[in-house]
């Protein structure tokens, strides 16, 4: 299976992903200046990261890592981790973004 259209969507994911994280990580920053935002990690242990912090861009450059290993040796396998860890950084990016607006 040619994995080209996979890494150009994925590609295409991290630019958008990279745009977000850099404004999430500005306002975790605002907000821990306010006094809020006390928390060591933003996901846990069995959400499928290895990373533990309490901003988003270290996920995002696991999620990278992962991706940049799929790359160098595609296979079916690496795929729905990839897929899953993608998806679960921009769920948790939307919800974020989400409840600063209420």
């Amino acid at each position: 299976m040619p994995y080209s259209k996979v890494i150009e969507q994925f590609k295409a994911a991290f630019q958008q992903a990279y745009r977000q994280v850099v404004d999430a990580d500005a306002q975790l920053d605002q907000l821990q200046k306010e006094g809020h935002g006390k928390f060591d990690t933003i996901f846990n242990q069995d959400q499928g990261f290895t990373t533990k912090a309490n901003r988003f861009m270290p996920y995002l450059e696991e999620v990278v890592g992962d991706f940049d290993n799929f790359e160098a040796s595609p296979s079916d396998e690496k795929l729905p981790a990839l897929v899953a860890k993608l998806e679960q950084l921009l769920a948790t990016l939307a919800q974020f973004k989400g409840s600063l607006k209420q």
